[in-house]
């Protein structure tokens, strides 16, 4: 890359890093007077979609007419980039949080959010914590929240779908609630792991057909990890 190609794709992180401060003291504000977390993801969506357009990346998303808005989901997703967490939130229309590891919520602005606005977070160094936490989630989900997850642990480098952590879909057991696969698909060249370049461009994501608790009820966790990411799987591969 050019000196000139890498100033005009480092500037962006400057103003996004300015945005994160700025809509986080603001979400952390908003906590004080509501306690639902709504206006809080009101600040994450209007932050993600500023993140977006200021990185001139298009979103190309298809599947929205799989989604019931009057139903709460469990989605599942492959995860490339921090562009993936801009896509969830800038485009799909439901009030959702995401489940985090416990590092994510000690950042300063960020974490401050993610705990202010009901986000999860879940340290696989305590089990016995983090299977509350999951308790706890479900009763969320039971109110009307859906929950995204991120079943490979971190983020890949987009060569192939990792393996899916079981442990990642009991929470969906616990709800009772439909399973969502989600396909992201070019995220990790528009910001890859361990770079501060941002590259304009566009990125995909594929919403799947809900997978019901009627179907999946009866499956062992690690045999429901592997159905959900063949799923995705396969659709990454085929793009």
């Amino acid at each position: 890359m050019t000196s000139l190609a890498w100033i005009n794709a480092i500037w962006r992180v400057p103003l996004i890093l300015s945005a994160t401060g700025v809509m986080a003291t603001i979400s952390v504000l908003c906590s004080l007077v509501d306690g639902t977390g709504r206006s809080q993801h009101w600040c994450a969506r209007n932050w993600s979609k500023f993140a977006l357009w200021v990185s001139h990346v298009e979103v190309e998303m298809s599947g929205l007419e799989h989604l019931d808005p009057r139903k709460s989901y469990v989605f599942v997703s492959n995860h490339l980039s921090i562009f993936d967490i801009w896509a969830f939130l800038g485009c799909l229309p439901f009030q959702f949080r995401f489940v985090a590891k416990a590092s994510l919520f000690r950042w300063p602005f960020l974490g401050w959010h993610l705990k202010r606005s009901g986000n999860i977070a879940v340290d696989r160094h305590h089990p016995q914590q983090a299977l509350r936490r999951v308790r706890s989630a479900a009763e969320t989900i039971r109110r009307g929240i859906s929950i995204v997850i991120f079943p490979e642990g971190m983020r890949t480098w987009g060569g192939e779908v990792a393996p899916f952590k079981r442990g990642s879909f009991l929470l969906a057991q616990q709800a009772r609630v439909p399973v969502v696969p989600v396909t992201l698909v070019g995220s990790h060249r528009l910001l890859p792991r361990g770079s501060l370049v941002i590259c304009p461009g566009r990125m995909q994501m594929i919403i799947h057909p809900a997978l019901e608790y009627e179907e999946y009820g009866g499956l062992d966790l690690g045999t429901l990890a592997e159905k959900v990411r063949n799923q995705i799987a396969g659709r990454y591969q085929r793009v």
